[in-house]
């Protein structure tokens, strides 16, 4: 039993050294509105890509509230997307960070710095089925090359799980 476990260790170690992955190598992000911040709907992990879960958090919010970078980052994507403004951004890393809705203030491509004004909450189209029943939300989703995650994590809130191998 303990020489599996040290074994588990040590690949984690091994992996971690390789990848050359450390908690303090990622970057400190910053809220992205102003606080007191309302976590009214938290991320809910789906079985598999395609079945039903809530790949971000949703903040109560007001219509014009700012929205700051909680990175630095890219205006990736700032438009109409079907009925809904939304507002991407992409980290040196690679990661999307999506808000929606939300206007942007800068053009795709600009450069941004952590909690640099980016946006506000706006208005969706009338055709928009929000998510947050009577309340109007702001959704704020993470996406890796693994998939989605939590934004929460980036915030050290949250320790993602690691499956180690079974021997």
């Amino acid at each position: 039993m303990f020489g599996g476990l040290a074994l588990a260790l040590a690949m984690a170690l091994t992996w971690q050294q390789s990848t050359g992955a450390k908690a303090s190598d990622l970057p400190v992000w910053q809220p992205p509105l102003e606080a007191p911040i309302h976590l009214i709907r938290p991320y809910r992990q789906p079985n598999s890509d395609y079945s039903a879960g809530h790949r971000g958090v949703d903040y109560q919010v007001q219509n014009g509230q700012p929205i700051f970078s909680p990175v630095d980052a890219t205006i990736r994507f700032n438009q109409i997307l079907v009925d809904r403004p939304v507002l991407s951004l992409e980290t040196q890393s690679g990661e999307q960070i999506e808000f929606e809705p939300a206007c942007g203030y800068l053009p795709a491509g600009k450069q941004i710095a952590a909690g640099e004004l980016i946006g506000s909450v706006c208005p969706a189209s009338v055709n928009y089925k929000q998510h947050c029943s009577d309340i109007l939300c702001l959704h704020f989703s993470l996406r890796t090359s693994h998939g989605y995650l939590s934004p929460i994590v980036r915030y050290g809130a949250l320790a993602p799980s690691v499956l180690l191998p079974y021997l």
